[in-house]
């Protein structure tokens, strides 16, 4: 095991021909200086959990109450909402092996694990660079044919499909290995490659997952919001109408524009740690450094987990019509509650005056 961290072995491999190499643990650690580390992990990470969870179910839930609520923007929100849910289900796993050292979940669990978190990974991020592009056509190109609600479907399916299939070679690759660990044996949830003469596999995949994954996404947000922004840009210095109206504009605008530039950001903070270790990882391991530790790691996924807690927020509630189906259901439900208080009293107070 690497010195400079507990986060490596070295053990020879004789399934794929690497003969002695590393192998990273990615959600395992060992020999920790800090014995409570591993409980404030797992907290951090039910926390995200159960917070995403809650939101995004309401939020869907609210999509398919109301026929209303569902257009394409919304129809597209709420696929944001189930993969945000799939996503965060991985949470309480990762917590597991924090806590435990070792990887106690058997090797489907493993080779699934990770396979469905780089899905719904994949999905979040490109539903959202499709809601981009939907409110780019909408507001900026009027005379282009409409996104219509078939077409989001299907593009949500297709979606969907790509991303089953683009990460297979997770499925595939993600193993169970055990070590010798002083007296002890640990089990890892680990990644190993086959040899490849001509080509770098986990090099190729690592950088092909970068660029589609984040790099082209993050450019077409950008593109799509800064050519809203700049429109609303145009037409509020172009208002000379009445006062009132001018000031409700600027307000409306301002809000647009902090919307919009947030969601740029955050996609930003929120998905390039993720990316970042990825390529550190492959680095890493190219180099034989055996320098980056897995606490690392986790906390870039519990960065990306920030994510599917906030998009409930961004994306549904502050849409109109989601945001008023939620408050017309808390209001009824409040209603409900005071008449059945009322009720309540209304027969106690019977029952004492008997």
């Amino acid at each position: 095991m690497s010195q400079k961290n507990k986060s490596y072995f070295v053990a020879f491999d004789d399934e794929y021909g690497w003969g002695n190499t590393t192998y990273f643990s990615f959600f395992s650690e060992f020999n920790r200086s800090w014995n409570d580390l591993p409980y404030i992990e797992a907290f951090v990470l039910i926390f995200l959990f159960l917070f995403s969870i809650l939101g995004n179910c309401i939020v869907f839930y609210q999509i398919m109450k109301l026929r209303s609520t569902r257009t394409v923007t919304n129809y597209l929100i709420g696929n944001l909402a189930v993969a945000d849910i799939l996503f965060s289900t991985g949470s309480p796993l990762i917590a597991v092996a924090r806590m435990t050292g070792t990887w106690v979940l058997g090797s489907f669990v493993c080779k699934m694990l990770v396979y469905e978190m780089f899905i719904c990974a994949s999905v979040m991020i490109w539903t959202m660079t499709i809601i981009s592009v939907d409110r780019y056509i909408c507001i900026l190109k009027t005379d282009w044919k409409k996104i219509t609600p078939i077409v989001a479907i299907c593009s949500i399916v297709i979606l969907w499909i790509l991303d089953f299939i683009a990460f297979i070679p997770l499925a595939m690759y993600f193993n169970v290995k055990n070590f010798t660990f002083g007296n002890t044996e640990i089990t890892l949830c680990t990644l190993l490659w086959p040899t490849n003469q001509s080509v770098r596999l986990s090099m190729l995949f690592t950088a092909t997952v970068c660029i589609i994954g984040f790099v082209i996404p993050l450019g077409i947000l950008a593109f799509s919001y800064f050519r809203i922004l700049r429109k609303f840009w145009k037409t509020r210095h172009a208002v000379g109408s009445a006062v009132k109206s001018i000031k409700c504009r600027e307000e409306r605008d301002f809000r647009l524009i902090k919307n919009l530039i947030l969601m740029v950001l955050l996609f930003l903070v929120m998905w390039l740690p993720i990316f970042v270790m990825m390529a550190l990882i492959q680095a890493d391991g190219m180099a034989d450094d055996m320098a980056i530790p897995s606490y690392a790691l986790i906390a870039a996924v519990c960065v990306a987990l920030g994510n599917a807690c906030v998009n409930p927020f961004l994306y549904g509630i502050v849409n109109g019509r989601v945001k008023r189906g939620i408050l017309r259901s808390v209001l009824s439900q409040k209603k409900k509650f005071r008449i059945s208080t009322i009720d309540s009293k209304t027969d106690n107070s019977r029952v004492g005056h008997t």
